[in-house]
């Protein structure tokens, strides 16, 4: 006040006056209608002002004008904006993420607050460190027009690259925020589809491009149809990706006449700490098949090798 007395303080909503105080009257303190506003009194005096059950309604522009006494009279009056927030009452929630993905995968999804005034301010996470903006694309804010509250949408669009090699788990987290009276945050975790490999590797077990170690042995009469197994388990995107498949229809007088046996083995491996357990395996593969065309046992060495026999249909893709 400068040394002034203090004369009135007045509080205006827009151009209207809704609450005074004037210390030489009885009583000091004088309310006023005005929609939307209702002043709790006993905390309201001439340096504070408090307002109970707030509407969206209150939101506007306020202004506070304090006057000294004679004989100055001066006037000074300053302005601000207040916001009344109409907060969501769930939280976001996460769309279109899988539990299973593998390294390659683009992972795709969505973030919704629904319903709130305004809309709420949406962020991806990944292992609580924000995701780069061009990974993440804001979509229209959608207004309903019943209540007028909003929804708002972020999407994912985020590619595991091989910098996630080894993690069996990753964590993403949507947090929506409005100014700081809301905030509100949901985890979705994702992990490494493949399952882990056979106890003879040594490969790590989590995100990384170790695949499948498949052996499939089929033996039937040559009136049966064999299962053909699908190559698509295996990661054709991985440069250090292998796959050796070996078919073949074998006839052996030594286990029964007119019979026909057939062996399907599939192995794959994509991660260099395997290949010592694939090359152990394929050496039992091609023993195996050595003791077939024979007609010994596995386990036995042949008497004679493969050049006195036919393989009618052996396919070796290395």
């Amino acid at each position: 006040m400068e040394g002034a007395e203090l004369y009135s303080v007045k509080w205006y909503k827009g151009k209207r006056e809704f609450f005074r105080y004037t210390p030489k009257e009885i009583p000091a303190l004088k309310s006023f209608v005005v929609a939307g506003l209702s002043v709790e009194r006993p905390l309201s005096n001439g340096s504070h002002l408090t307002l109970v059950a707030v509407e969206p309604a209150a939101t506007g522009k306020y202004s506070c004008e304090v006057s000294a006494d004679l004989p100055s009279f001066d006037t000074m009056i300053v302005s601000s904006e207040m916001e009344v927030v109409d907060v969501p009452v769930t939280k976001p929630l996460i769309t279109g993420i899988k539990q299973f993905y593998r390294i390659g995968d683009v992972v795709l999804g969505n973030c919704t607050s629904y319903n709130s005034k305004p809309a709420a301010n949406l962020t991806w996470l990944l292992d609580d460190k924000k995701i780069n903006a061009s990974q993440m694309m804001q979509y229209p804010i959608y207004k309903d027009q019943r209540s007028g509250l909003d929804t708002s949408t972020l999407g994912l669009f985020f590619h595991l690259s091989h910098h996630f090699l080894g993690r069996s788990k990753l964590k993403f987290s949507c947090i929506a925020v409005i100014y700081d009276v809301y905030e509100q945050r949901v985890d979705r975790w994702i992990e490494d589809e493949r399952p882990k490999l056979m106890a003879a590797s040594a490969s790590p077990v989590g995100l990384n491009p170790v695949n499948y170690v498949h052996s499939i042995y089929d033996q039937s009469s040559a009136a049966s149809s064999y299962h053909h197994h699908d190559s698509s388990d295996f990661d054709n995107q991985n440069s250090d990706a292998y796959m050796t498949q070996i078919q073949g229809d074998m006839s052996s007088t030594a286990s029964r006449a007119g019979g026909a046996e057939r062996i399907i083995l599939t192995l794959g491996a994509l991660h260099p700490a395997s290949r010592t357990a694939v090359a152990a395996v394929m050496q039992i593969v091609f023993s195996t098949l050595v003791a077939l065309l024979s007609g010994g046992s596995v386990g036995q060495r042949p008497a004679s090798c493969g050049r006195h026999r036919s393989i009618p249909s052996l396919v070796a893709l290395v």
